[in-house]
């Protein structure tokens, strides 16, 4: 019998991938619904796709697949009760937010006088991608405060398996470097909708970096407009939204960078993303794999020549890499044009090209010692 696989037409190197198994559709993410699913089998999506009980009752669908790590997008009750298997991406774009983030962090050095070596770091959730980060940093030698309680409650003597202290949310807020890395969730005992909300900001001391890239909705945006047009000190950096793609633009305008669901975007993380669904894809349906798998057209680009070698070379070599003051700046042009929803899904498949900090070459000569360990331990190549 012919497989009936149905995927959204921008997960990376679906065509190659899946088009062995069977009849392969390919669909707009934004406008798949149950009328053109009648005859699939297999259903494959992005964040930007919905999946519940409109679109997938009265269809055959056994598979469900997310090329993504959040799953605040799939109805996960409905398709247990329906017996539907699913499959995630789960960390296969942790990298690349944590480079998005030391990019936060940069910017903040460059742009706004940021003291980074005396910096504590604060990280709301410690799964894949907050436990990344904070291991980053515990290898940086810099304090981290990490905050995530269903971890906590499993923890040995409040610290995490490197050694990590577990700390409240308070405390984790109260840190020079916010970072928000928790799933959305609306129920369950630490649900995450409205997480950060007046109260939480107020803990913000002067000058705080706060970066969202998680989930728009774990932060009441409203109640951070109200912050922002008060605290003139505060940095924000925000790669999420509510109600995405139809952002907030006074909030857009507000925030220093503005930038449209893409940390996680990466050339590395969607071809993981994509392997991961094909493994669990053929052990469903007991495929045999064929040998060679996704294809990793990776390029190694050079950026020493764009450094002029200072104290601060480090933090310009990772602006080099993912250009943060650039993309914000187009995107709240295209945003203020009335582009919206257009600019929103243009910029990521833009940025479906970029490369991590790992695929990066450096010039070792043009930095010291203390920047060549530091740069090391985010990926780069240095020769």
């Amino acid at each position: 019998m012919t497989l009936h696989i149905f995927a959204d037409k921008d997960i990376l190197a679906v065509q190659s991938s899946f088009c062995r198994y069977g009849e392969l559709h390919l669909f707009d993410g934004r406008s798949i619904g149950q009328v053109d699913l009648s005859e699939a089998d297999a259903l494959l999506v992005r964040s930007i796709t919905q999946v519940n009980e409109s679109v997938l009752s009265g269809t055959n669908i056994r598979f469900v697949g997310s090329a993504t790590s959040g799953t605040d997008h799939i109805d996960l009750a409905y398709l247990q009760r329906k017996g539907i298997n699913f499959a995630d991406a789960k960390g296969s774009n942790a990298n690349a937010v944590v480079d998005y983030c030391f990019a936060a962090m940069a910017y903040a050095v460059l742009y706004k006088d940021f003291e980074f070596g005396n910096c504590t770091v604060g990280i709301v959730g410690g799964g894949e991608v907050g436990g990344l980060y904070a291991r980053k940093l515990v290898e940086m030698k810099m304090p981290v405060r990490l905050c995530d309680p269903f971890l906590a409650d499993n923890a040995v003597a409040g610290e995490n398996s490197d050694g990590m202290q577990y700390c409240s949310l308070e405390e984790a807020l109260a840190s020079d470097v916010v970072s928000l890395h928790v799933p959305l969730s609306e129920t369950g005992p630490h649900p995450t909708n409205q997480l950060i909300g007046a109260r939480e900001l107020a803990f913000l001391p002067a000058h705080a970096l706060l970066i969202n890239a998680c989930r728009g909705e774990v932060v009441d945006e409203a109640a951070l407009k109200q912050v922002l047009s008060k605290r003139d000190d505060l940095v924000c950096i925000f790669d999420v939204w509510a109600s995405e793609p139809m952002i907030d633009l006074d909030l857009a305008n507000a925030v220093d960078i503005a930038t449209p669901h893409i940390a996680g975007y990466s050339r590395e993380a969607k071809s993981a993303a994509t392997a991961q669904l094909l493994t669990a894809f053929e052990q469903h349906f007991a495929l045999e794999p064929e040998p060679g798998g996704i294809e990793h057209q990776q390029q190694t680009v050079d950026l020493a020549s764009l450094h002029t070698p200072n104290e601060e070379s480090q933090f310009t070599a990772l602006l080099a890499a993912l250009p943060l003051p650039q993309l914000s700046d187009e995107f709240k042009i295209d945003l203020n044009a009335g582009l919206g929803k257009e600019a929103f899904d243009a910029f990521r498949q833009r940025l479906l090209s970029r490369q991590e900090f790992r695929s990066r070459l450096l010039l070792k000569s043009n930095y010291t010692q203390a920047q060549t360990e530091f740069l090391s331990i985010l990926g780069f190549q240095l020769e």
